[in-house]
């Protein structure tokens, strides 16, 4: 009976000893307590995180919550603004405007906070509003038409909103509205109007990082959605995976990004954001058809038959209670100028969007694109439109798929958390008339990421992102590699003119090791040599920093510099084949590392004009080129790496509306110093750089102007782009051959009813002739007639 008795006594200390732990962890737990230790957390910075970490069950559950509601309509008629962004300045809420221009942004902690408004052609509002607790706090916006429709864009490209008048780096963006009036057949072709963006062949440049690189590697990182897209064989980008009537802009970030996205951002990003579903359905089709001009000279008339291009682009979007879905199909199809230039092309996306309760919202996107075209490779010495008779076979087939997952949660008003996961896949087939075996090259991806803004005055991002690539041809056989990438990044506003970033990321790559003969490819009479049969493992750190300073009223000031790094792709190590010349292997090439340092300033004289100027110098070292080598007995293809080389120079950009917005004109014009400053005196390879040459492909010099005149429904619009002239240096193959600088002048007429718009182009207006890669002019003057309905 005894030990029955102190069993019982001791269970009710227990009990009892429980029952106190639980008052004191819930007084300890208390809104009240947690309101302190923000107050001593925060006067530390890695308290801030750390306090993130351990009390974040107090915060998302200790506090009593408002909502806040509203509607944005336009100023002049008073109609409903669908699709328009509203944001909690200091927090991480926001809200999409449904189809009658209401918002509502729910589980608002109770406080006075300012509402920023902002819809591409409008210009942004904010407001002052105050939240109470278990209550609606209601505001209405009426916003005004912007003069320039880019002037107050949010970008995202830096992974953090930001808008793009006090970004601390060199950012432009691009609206679909004004890329259609160009109409562009693909998205890269609607990119030179963007300052320091330039096209050699299909390289997209951001002042002159890459050149021209045959197809093998890209220094300029792309991303749908801010999902990495580049193929893991060759590392390119196919451009026809999205119509142009599908993006609602594109952000080009320019300089070193490897802080933020790691390898290929050594000299930018380019960010592709797509159209989200609209709040009421929609249907939309453009269509358009044209013929091109005969050659200018007589003598390069090689057919008879009228050659002609067409392109039908369909898209629907609606939006179903909380389910977003958006659906495109393409097809283009072209007889092409020349020989071996014809194409026909296909493509679909979907897109679904989900929203839940609580903040939290599920996005799906698939991507398709066909590609079956012949490939011109180099013209005849005496005729620009017809190729050498051994290169007429030549086909390529080309299929691509891209798909994401991206979930976002909203834990409370100052934290989120980000999950990503995509697959790039693209199979390359019967390239330069080689039958055989041909795998999709694969690329699968992760990214987690967590996003805090702490206050009004400081945010940041922290994440883990992993990739891994597979390829396998018979052009350089099964390969394997992975990269795992912790990065930061921090945003902090000291005061209301001054804006400071931070950033750093840690990448490690591993090539997985291999056979060093591959044999699965039955239909090659050698076995493949591995020269990396031990794989490869390496480390880098990139960090970066920048800021913007508002000297005065619509005056800013910006400055960064960072460090980038690319590691060399799958096929830039591996490749090798010998048509329609023998392209050798250099496995040894080394990781591609880059200092880049940028001062600019933005100028908004009015809502009608702005100005930009930036200054910048790009330092690389172990940069890789293609290069011809001939020896005694062969002539061959290699990739080698340029010890150091400095692309500096200045860019300057403006944008006006004048005479009530009836007269536009955007201009820009870069000019860079493409320079090589250290050669290899011992090198495997005999090349001819010398020191003080200017790098390959890459004109010193490129304008763009577009004049625009608008009467009401009817518009005339004019595009000019300028290339300096590639010297005898600059080029890699026959280097005899005249060359002239860039000349192309595009107009276009234009009227507008309703939904409706018609256009009549002509492109190539001058029938000026020109070549930036060689032996592969320019295209034909063409005409087309086209048509854009949106219902």
């Amino acid at each position: 009976m005894k030990r029955i008795l102190i069993t019982r006594r001791n269970q009710k200390r227990k009990a009892h000893a429980k029952t106190q732990r639980r008052k004191d962890c819930a007084k300890f737990f208390s809104p009240a307590m947690a309101k302190t230790l923000c107050e001593y957390f925060y006067k530390d910075f890695t308290l801030k995180i750390l306090f993130v970490v351990l009390l974040l069950p107090v915060i998302l559950f200790a506090q009593d919550h408002g909502e806040i509601r509203g509607r944005v309509c336009e100023a002049t008629n008073g109609e409903a603004l669908p699709g328009a962004n509203v944001q909690v300045q200091g927090t991480v809420l926001g809200g999409v405007t449904d189809v009658e221009g209401n918002f509502a942004i729910k589980r608002v902690t109770p406080g006075v906070y300012t509402l920023r408004v902002s819809f591409i052609g409008y210009q942004t509002a904010s407001a002052s509003v105050r939240v109470k607790a278990d209550s609606i706090a209601r505001v209405n916006f009426s916003l005004q038409p912007a003069t320039l429709e880019i002037a107050n864009v949010v970008v995202t490209a830096s992974r953090q909103p930001e808008e793009i008048q006090t970004a601390v780096v060199s950012v432009s963006a691009l609206t679909t509205t004004e890329a259609l009036r160009r109409d562009p057949q693909r998205i890269d072709a609607a990119l030179e109007s963007i300052p320091g963006v330039n096209l050699v062949g299909e390289n997209v440049n951001v002042r002159n990082s890459t050149g021209y690189t045959r197809g093998l590697g890209n220094r300029v990182l792309v991303l749908l959605d801010g999902v990495p897209v580049l193929t893991s064989d060759l590392g390119n980008m196919n451009w026809d995976i999205l119509p142009v009537t599908d993006f609602e802009r594109v952000e080009v970030i320019k300089g070193p990004s490897s802080a933020l996205y790691g390898s290929f951002a050594l000299g930018g990003v380019i960010n592709v954001i797509t159209k989200a579903p609209q709040p009421q359905g929609r249907f939309s089709i453009r269509t358009s058809i044209g013929v091109y001009d005969k050659p200018y000279e007589s003598v390069w008339r090689w057919t008879d038959r009228t050659l002609n291009f067409n392109r039908v682009d369909l898209s629907y979007s609606r939006q179903f209670g909380k389910l977003g879905l958006r659906a495109s199909f393409g097809r283009h199809e072209s007889t092409g100028d020349r020989q071996n230039r014809h194409f026909q092309r296909w493509n679909g996306t979907l897109k679904l969007t989900q929203t839940f309760g609580g903040g939290s919202e599920l996005s799906l996107f698939g991507a398709y694109a066909r590609d079956r075209r012949g490939e011109f490779v180099e013209a005849r010495r005496d005729n620009p439109y017809l190729v050498p008779s051994e290169f007429l076979p030549f086909r390529l087939f080309l299929d691509a798929y891209t798909f994401y997952a991206q979930y976002r949660r909203r834990l409370n008003d100052w934290l989120e958390m980000k999950w990503r996961a995509s697959y790039v896949r693209q199979l390359t087939g019967n390239h330069y008339k080689v039958a055989g075996d041909f795998q999709p090259a694969q690329g699968p991806g992760a990214d987690w990421q967590i996003h805090a803004q702490l206050d009004s005055s400081m945010s940041f991002a922290v994440g883990v992102e992993y990739h891994y690539d597979f390829a396998e041809q018979r052009a350089f056989g099964r390969h394997f590699a992975s990269t795992i990438s912790p990065y930061f990044q921090q945003i902090w506003q000291p005061r209301v003119d001054l804006r400071l970033t931070a950033g750093l990321r840690y990448d490690h790559y591993y090539l997985l090791p291999g056979p060093k003969e591959q044999t699965q490819f039955d239909k090659l009479i050698a076995p493949i040599k591995n020269p990396l049969p031990d794989g490869k493992e390496e480390q880098y750190v990139s960090p970066q920093l920048g800021m913007s300073y508002e000297l005065s009223a619509g005056t800013v000031m910006h400055s960064a510099l960072g460090w980038g790094i690319r590691i060399p792709a799958l096929g830039e190590r591996f490749l090798q084949f010998d048509i329609p010349l023998r392209f050798e292997p250099n496995a040894t090439i080394a990781t591609e590392r880059s200092f880049s340092f940028e001062l600019g300033v933005r100028q908004r004289l009015s809502e009608a004009a702005n100005l930009e100027i930036t200054a910048f110098s790009n330092h690389y070292r172990d940069l890789i080129e293609p290069v011809f080598v001939a020896d005694a007995t062969s002539f061959y293809a290699t990739l080698v790496s340029i010890p150091r080389a400095r692309v500096q120079g200045i860019e300057a950009s403006g944008k006006f509306q004048l005479w009530k917005n009836r007269l536009g004109l955007d201009a820009t014009a870069t000019w860079t110093d493409p320079v090589i400053t250290k050669v290899d005196q011992v090198s495997e390879v005999p090349i001819r750089f010398q020191e003080g040459d200017l790098l390959s492909y890459r004109p010193r010099l490129i304008a763009y102007l577009s004049p625009s005149l608008n009467l009401g429904a009817i518009s005339l619009q004019a595009d000019y782009s300028y290339a300096a002239k590639l010297l005898r240096e600059q080029v890699q193959l026959y280097k005899d051959d005249q060359r002239v600088p860039k000349h192309q002048l595009d107009m276009r007429l234009l009227y507008q009813w309703q939904g409706l718009t018609a256009q009549v182009a002509v492109r190539n207006l001058l029938r000026y002739s020109y070549t930036q890669v060689e032996r592969n002019i320019n295209e034909a003057r063409n005409f087309a007639v086209g048509m854009r309905w949106d219902y």
